[in-house]
């Protein structure tokens, strides 16, 4: 979460669901989520099993014919810390700190400026590493905007996290789907432009996030 929530081997809510629910209304058709391996993601819109995967960009598929959709989410990689601890200022103040990251996972806006100096702590998923920072076993953490914003929501400990991030990069997600699938990608980006104008897809994103502070 909030990407994907999962009861009995079916996905029952998160961010996707409640996207493509939305789009299947908006198409007036019915959804059917299928569960697959992430390494086999693509087998399906391959063997038109399925007709679009959402919350994608070019560059985590293997596929270079798949057509693309326009923005589905912004989203933010994102350095965070306990409210103990300062938002950092500058990626150069992760040098030679235990910052937690995801196993597998590259970080080359990161790895780049850092080289050696870069120190990973992996763990196999941002809740692991949620659970380290909030433990003190490092003092930094990075993980996406989407999911920091949801932890601070529902999170057992969420007055612990620090509000104040630094963004390390920022980057849209799309939907992928076949040159000669069933849905065309005019169809798509015409059902997508309609739940923007009116704000579901802002409403999606509202719901797995903390209530935003008014002015007083």
């Amino acid at each position: 979460m909030p990407h994907t929530e999962f009861q009995q081997g079916q996905l029952t809510g998160g961010l996707i669901k409640a996207l493509g629910d939305a789009l299947a209304q908006e198409l007036g058709l019915s959804a059917r989520y299928l569960l697959v391996p992430r390494k086999r993601l693509e087998a399906p819109l391959r063997d038109g099993k399925a007709d679009v995967v959402c919350d994608m960009r070019p560059e985590w598929l293997d596929g270079k014919d798949w057509q693309w959709s326009e923005t589905v989410f912004a989203n933010h990689e994102i350095v965070a810390t306990r409210r103990d601890t300062a938002a950092i200022r500058s990626i150069y103040e992760l040098r030679r700190q235990r910052v937690g990251t995801i196993l597998g996972y590259r970080y080359p806006h990161v790895e780049q400026p850092l080289d050696d100096e870069f120190t990973r702590d992996d763990a196999a998923n941002n809740d692991q590493n949620l659970a380290k920072l909030l433990r003190k076993r490092f003092t930094y953490m990075i993980t996406n905007s989407l999911y920091y914003d949801y932890q601070r929501k529902v999170h057992p400990e969420r007055a612990a996290l620090n509000p104040l991030t630094y963004t390390v990069w920022s980057f849209d997600t799309y939907c992928a789907l076949p040159a000669q699938g069933k849905l065309s990608l005019a169809t798509l980006d015409h059902a997508l432009q309609s739940l923007k104008k009116r704000g579901r897809i802002q409403a999606i994103l509202d719901h797995f996030r903390p209530p935003r502070r008014t002015a007083q």
